[in-house]
């Protein structure tokens, strides 16, 4: 399961966290002809792109505050929305007293980005049509382990950031075949596979497009940052909360309280349960948490459910499916 991950981590060569933005508008003034970074962390520049002085840029974010970092859209670059350094221009947004160290604690207030993930056989029960439905096994990894949704920022409304129009109405429309291959590492492919079973349909395609264009990093950042907040689900006592009762009715005071014995008191107030109705049954189908902070690896994921805000849940129990259409 994510074995790779397991290896990286091990190995102590973790992803770089992507950052935490705070929404600006205005412009800024290039004063210095600074590489504009597609990710902090990494700082890769595809094209090598550099700001022009003189030339104004449009603002999109700040990384933090105090900001180190300023999102800004560089027309002609490809991606076109790049970080650059606050030394590197001139503006009026409000930026806060600038640093150049580090934040270790969190600076977002409220739900900095929601993790959405499914139980695939319930999800499957209200989608028997879809390509990843159509062959489910006992012995799949979905049979017994939460899938990846999507990794999305907030506000919900905060959504394809520089896409263009066709690629937008094909993600709106379900045409997720049509939209651009994920650059992803092989490693990254297989895992992402697995734990997104979705995928087969197309819908990491989608994802990244709709809500991973406004996270900040690049596709492979988002990507690893998504797996491992899976990871470190897929090995908590809440998957086995789950795993331990197929067929069985579990409620959601039952699911906070396997958060809070994994993640820390309190975890679980982040977590919301979806549930569909199938005949005579309610199924859970997902679960939404709330998470606000840099993502650093699976052992960040407690922190992160805590600095963000309590969730509302709308469905207090349901039963939990088990792999196969009924």
């Amino acid at each position: 399961m994510l074995k790779h991950l397991l290896i990286l981590l091990a190995l102590g060569l973790g992803v770089i966290p992507a950052n935490a933005e705070v929404p600006l508008s205005g412009t800024l003034v290039a004063t210095r002809p600074c590489p504009a970074y597609q990710s902090i962390s990494r700082q890769t520049n595809p094209g090598d792109v550099a700001l022009v002085p003189g030339r104004s840029y449009t603002l999109v974010a700040a990384n933090k505050t105090p900001a180190t970092h300023l999102w800004v859209v560089v027309p002609g670059a490809q991606p076109d929305r790049r970080w650059v350094e606050t030394a590197c221009g001139t503006t009026t947004a409000d930026l806060g007293a600038t640093s150049s160290e580090p934040s270790l604690s969190p600076t977002y207030r409220g739900t900095q980005y929601v993790l959405a993930i499914n139980w695939q056989p319930a999800f499957c029960e209200t989608a028997p049509q879809v390509t990843e439905c159509r062959d489910q096994r006992p012995n799949s990894f979905e049979a017994s382990h939460f899938t990846l949704h999507g990794l999305w920022p907030q506000p919900r409304n905060n959504e394809y950031c520089g896409v263009s129009d066709r690629d937008i109405w094909a993600s709106r429309d379900g045409r997720w075949h049509d939209l651009p291959r994920l650059d992803l590492t092989i490693a990254q492919r297989r895992d992402l596979d697995q734990v997104m079973p979705g995928s087969r349909s197309g819908l990491d395609r989608h994802e990244w497009t709709k809500h991973g264009t406004c996270y900040g990093a690049d596709q492979r950042e988002y990507i690893a940052d998504s797996l491992d907040l899976m990871l470190a689900l897929n090995t908590s006592r809440v998957v086995e909360l789950f795993a331990g009762n197929i067929g069985k009715r579990v409620t959601l005071a039952q699911i906070r309280e396997a958060f809070d014995a994994t993640f820390g008191p309190g975890a679980g107030e982040r977590v919301s349960l979806s549930c569909e109705r199938d005949g005579n049954r309610i199924l859970i189908t997902e679960l939404q948490i709330n998470l606000t902070g840099d993502i650093t690896g699976p052992d960040d994921l407690g922190a992160l459910m805590l600095a963000a805000d309590p969730a509302d849940s709308d469905c207090r129990s349901g039963q939990v499916d088990a792999v196969g259409l009924r």
